[in-house]
């Protein structure tokens, strides 16, 4: 734990060193330094600014990716069941996977207009098709002599599901919330920028539209910040506490 630690502080340095290095051979409007964007940051967050931001952030980003979730773990169980499904829903995944976050944000506001349905949306339909496909994979690596040894002990069907199957299934569906929140987090803020009036999209946007690097700088430096939170804070301790009976492969 302390190695990991060590490792992600050292990264960080070297980040920001070689950000305060390419600020001084920069105009200070085309890249403003470290100490300058970070003192914005602080500034926005005393204005209690950046947490009523956050928060209607939050709302869309949650509400599209629990419905995403939803929809995919009953698409990925029922094609990694049934090959039928699978011929059926293949293209439609595909299709889903190639159109780009940009696009399904402008095909959003144009369909529902400014409002939060919008980036739900927008986020439903990106994160799909990303958690469909882990959950379809994980459903193909399941052990079949476990559940047959299940049924050979005479095991219910919600047994056999929560003893054997969910266990096995766990890991991949924690990926893809993982890769899902993620992606939910870009494609909110691609909504947010396009044309809807809160959030930390539009933040960035009005800053942008100001022509303010350091505001932009520091309320992206402020996004980036609640990601690596949730990642490190919440995501990965959950999935490691989940999986720890899982064996760890050493490199």
């Amino acid at each position: 734990m302390r190695r990991r630690i060590a490792i992600n502080f050292t990264a960080a340095l070297i980040l920001v060193g070689m950000w305060w290095l390419l600020a001084l051979t920069s105009p200070l409007d085309y890249l403003p330094d470290p100490a300058r964007v970070l003192w914005s940051c602080v500034g926005i967050i005393r204005s209690g600014e950046f947490f009523t931001q956050l928060y209607r952030t939050l709302v869309r980003i949650m509400a599209g990716f629990a419905l995403s979730t939803v929809i995919s773990i009953v698409l990925g169980l029922g094609i990694g069941w049934k090959r039928v499904l699978d011929e059926l829903l293949q293209l439609p995944i595909v299709v889903g996977l190639s159109i780009p976050a940009l696009a399904w944000g402008m095909l959003s506001i144009m369909w529902f207009g400014l409002r939060d349905t919008a980036a739900v949306f927008a986020i439903t339909v990106l994160v799909t098709p990303l958690v469909t496909v882990n959950i379809v994979q994980g459903v193909r690596s399941i052990d079949k002599s476990l559940i047959e040894m299940a049924q050979a002990f005479r095991a219910g069907h919600w047994l056999t599901m929560r003893e054997v199957v969910l266990p096995q299934l766990l890991p991949y569906l924690l990926g893809g919330a993982r890769l899902g929140l993620s992606l939910a987090w870009k494609t909110v803020v691609i909504v947010e920028m396009l044309g809807l009036s809160d959030g930390i999209g539009y933040m960035i946007s009005f800053w942008f539209s100001m022509f303010s690097m350091t505001n932009v700088l520091a309320w992206t430096l402020l996004f980036t910040g609640v990601m690596v939170v949730i990642e490190y804070g919440i995501l990965g301790p959950l999935e490691r506490r989940i999986t720890r009976w899982r064996p760890r492969a050493a490199f």
